[in-house]
C-alpha cells in the first residue's frame, strides 16, 4: 500500500498573492492581453518602476522582429568560418547562458569553427583558452551594459595576447552590446571587426531569442530557420489570442503559482540527459525573475534522481523528456505521482524545440511575477556582491591582501572561514559543519557554490554532496559554479526565500602570469575577491554560510570533504 500523499497541508495565504483560480476567464485573458501589449503597469503601480520595466518588454514579440536579421547573422557566419578555427564567446549571465546551452546541446556543425563560451575567470580555463591557436581565434565580447567586470577582463587579457601575435588584433574581435555603451566606444577605438547591437528593450535573461541566441547559433552552423520556426509556433500558441485554458504558457504559470500557494516552492526538474543544459538557462530565468522580496520559486536542477521518499513536501516536479526517450524516467515520474507529488510533463519532439520552450517559459515566468506580486524584470540584490567585489579588489590593489584570515584544519589541509551567522566556541572545521546542519528545517535548501573549474568531473563530485544532504536531511539542494551563478541564481540566494544556507568553495591556484592589463591583479585574485564578496553579502542577509578554501589538489580535497560532510550529517 502506498504512503499517504505528501502534498503540503498548510497553504500560503499571503494578502499580496493573486490566486489564478480566483480570477474569471475574462480577467485572466485581460492579464495576457496586457502582457502582450507590453503594459508595464501589470507589474508595478510605481511610474518610475514602470519606466524601467518598459525597457525590458520587447522580448514579447522579439521572435517576430528578429526574422529580418537572420540572413545577416548567417552571412557573417559564412564570412568568418573559413578564416577562424575557433570562436570564443565572452559573456556572463544572460549574455552567455543560452549560447552555452546551444554549445553543449548542439556544438559546432561540420565546417564551422569550434565554439567556446568563456563565462568564468578560473585560471585553469583561462589557460585552456590561451592554448588555442589565438591567431585563428575570433573573440566575441558580449555585454549589454558594456561594463561587465569579467567580460572586460577577458577583452583586456586576450587583446594583449593578440597584440604580440598579429599585426591587427581588432580584426579578431567582435562586440555585442547596447548602442551607446562604453564597450561600443572601446570597440570603435580599437578597431573591432564588427559591432552588433543588443536590442535596447530586452533584458539579459529574456534575451535568449534575440541576437544572444541566434547569432551564436549562426556561428555554430545551426539551422536558424528551424529554430525560429519553433519559437514562432510557440508564440502563436501563447499569445493573447489563445484562450487562457488552452494557452501553453498561461497553464504553466497557473501550475507554478498554485504550487507556490500550496507550499511547494521548490520547482524540481527531472530532465532527459540530452536536454540537461537547457535547464541551466531555465534556472536563471526562474531564480533571477522570481527570487526576491525574501520569497519566490526556487528552481532545483542537476540533482541525481531519487526515490519519492527522499523528497520533501515543498517539491513540485517538471519532467522534460525527448520523444522516443520518455521511458528514461517514466518509472520515477509514476512513483512520484502515486505518492501525491504534482508532476507536469513536457515531451519535446527534438532538441531544436528548446527554442519554443524558451518562449513558453519566458511568458509563464512573467505571468508568475504578476500573480506573486514580484517584478520579474529586475534583480535588486545582485548589486550587493558587485559593490563588495570592488571593495575587495581595491583593497588587494593597495595592500596585496584581501583581509580574510582563514582557519586551517590541520588534519586535512583544508582552510575555512565563517562569521557570526554560524556560532561555535572554537574554530574547528568538524564542529562548524555539524553546527551548519543543526536546527535544520527540511524546508531549507542548501547551496553549494564552487569557484572551481566548471567541469563535469567537479560537478559530479558536488552532485554526490547534494545527494548525501538530500538523503540525510530530506531537503533540496542547489549548485553553481562561480562567478557564473552570481549572474544567474545569485539574486535568489540573497533576495529569495529566507530558509537557505550556503557553502562557498575556493582553492589555491593563483597564476602570477595571468595579470589582467591595467588592473594589477590576476584572474585568480578577481575570482577570490568575488567569492569573499558574495560570502560577505550572504552574511549581511543573515544567511548561514561557510567559505571553504581547498588546496591546489582540490579534487582530492573534495573527496576528503565528502567524508567530513557524511560524519557531520550522521552526527545530527
Amino acid at each position: 500500500m502506498s504512503q499517504p500523499p505528501k502534498i503540503a497541508k498548510t497553504y500560503r495565504d499571503f494578502g499580496h498573492i493573486k490566486r489564478p483560480r480566483n480570477f474569471s476567464n475574462e480577467q485572466k485573458q485581460e492579464i495576457l492581453q496586457r502582457l502582450f501589449q507590453k503594459d508595464p503597469s501589470l507589474f508595478s503601480s510605481d511610474p518610475k518602476v514602470q519606466e524601467k520595466i518598459k525597457r525590458r518588454l520587447d522580448w514579447v514579440d522579439g521572435v517576430i522582429s528578429i526574422l529580418s536579421k537572420i540572413k545577416d547573422y548567417q552571412a557573417f557566419a559564412e564570412e568568418v568560418k573559413t578564416e577562424f578555427s575557433h570562436v570564443v564567446w565572452c559573456g556572463m549571465g544572460g549574455s552567455s547562458l543560452f549560447p552555452w546551452v546551444l554549445a553543449q546541446m548542439f556544438g559546432s556543425q561540420p565546417g564551422y569553427p569550434q565554439f567556446w563560451v568563456l563565462d568564468t575567470n578560473d585560471p585553469e580555463v583561462i589557460s585552456q583558452i590561451e592554448s588555442l591557436p589565438l591567431d585563428k581565434t575570433l573573440f566575441f565580447i558580449v555585454s549589454k551594459s558594456g561594463t561587465t567586470l569579467e567580460t572586460l577582463s577577458h577583452l583586456k587579457y586576450f587583446w594583449q595576447k593578440l597584440e604580440g601575435l598579429v599585426s591587427n588584433p581588432g580584426a579578431q574581435f567582435v562586440a555585442l552590446t547596447d548602442e551607446g555603451s562604453p564597450l561600443e566606444s572601446q570597440a570603435k577605438e580599437l578597431g573591432f571587426r564588427k559591432v552588433f547591437f543588443h536590442p535596447p528593450f530586452i533584458g539579459g535573461r529574456y534575451a535568449a531569442l534575440s541576437e544572444i541566441g541566434f547569432l551564436p547559433a549562426a556561428l555554430m552552423g545551426l539551422d536558424l530557420n528551424k529554430a525560429l520556426s519553433y519559437a514562432q509556433k510557440m508564440y502563436e500558441a501563447c499569445n493573447a489570442d489563445i484562450p487562457w485554458g488552452y494557452n501553453l504558457a498561461a497553464t504553466l504559470s497557473e501550475f507554478l503559482v498554485e504550487a507556490y500557494i500550496q507550499g511547494q516552492d521548490k520547482i524540481s526538474f527531472i530532465t532527459d540527459p540530452l536536454l540537461k543544459p537547457f535547464v541551466l538557462w531555465l534556472e536563471q530565468l526562474i531564480a533571477e525573475s522570481l527570487g526576491k522580496n525574501y520569497t519566490g520559486l526556487v528552481p532545483i536542477v542537476g540533482e541525481s534522481p531519487g526515490s519519492p521518499t527522499v523528497y520533501g513536501n515543498d517539491r513540485t516536479f517538471i519532467y522534460l523528456a525527448l520523444k522516443g526517450r520518455e521511458k528514461i524516467y517514466q518509472r520515477l515520474v509514476s512513483d512520484l505521482t502515486e505518492e501525491g507529488f504534482r508532476v507536469k510533463t513536457y515531451v519535446l519532439d527534438e532538441r531544436y524545440e528548446i527554442f519554443a520552450e524558451a518562449f513558453r517559459w519566458m511568458v509563464a515566468i512573467a505571468l508568475c511575477g504578476y500573480f506573486l506580486t514580484l517584478n520579474p524584470f529586475d534583480e535588486p540584490d545582485v548589486v550587493l556582491t558587485k559593490e563588495k567585489t570592488k571593495t575587495f579588489l581595491q583593497k588587494f590593489k593597495q595592500e596585496k591582501d584581501f583581509g580574510i584570515e582563514l582557519y586551517l584544519d590541520e588534519s586535512t589541509g583544508i582552510s575555512f572561514y565563517y562569521e557570526d551567522t554560524i556560532s561555535i566556541e572554537f574554530p574547528k572545521f568538524s564542529a562548524l559543519l555539524k553546527k551548519f546542519f543543526k536546527d535544520f528545517s527540511p524546508w531549507n535548501y542548501v547551496g553549494f557554490l564552487a569557484y572551481l573549474p566548471p567541469t563535469s568531473e567537479v560537478e559530479d563530485l558536488f552532485r554526490d554532496f547534494r545527494t548525501l544532504v538530500r538523503e540525510k536531511k530530506n531537503c533540496s539542494t542547489v549548485f553553481g559554479f562561480g562567478p557564473r551563478y552570481l549572474h544567474s541564481t545569485g539574486q535568489m540566494h540573497k533576495g529569495g526565500p529566507i530558509l537557505s544556507r550556503f557553502m562557498l568553495f575556493t582553492r589555491k591556484g593563483r597564476k602570477a602570469n595571468q595579470v589582467i592589463p591595467e588592473e594589477g591583479y590576476t584572474f585568480w585574485d578577481q575570482q577570490f575577491a568575488q567569492a569573499c564578496a558574495d560570502f560577505k553579502a550572504l552574511v549581511e542577509r543573515k544567511k548561514p554560510v561557510i567559505l571553504i578554501h581547498l588546496t591546489e589538489n582540490y579534487k582530492e580535497d573534495l573527496k576528503t570533504f565528502y567524508n567530513l560532510l557524511e560524519k557531520a550529517l550522521n552526527f545530527e
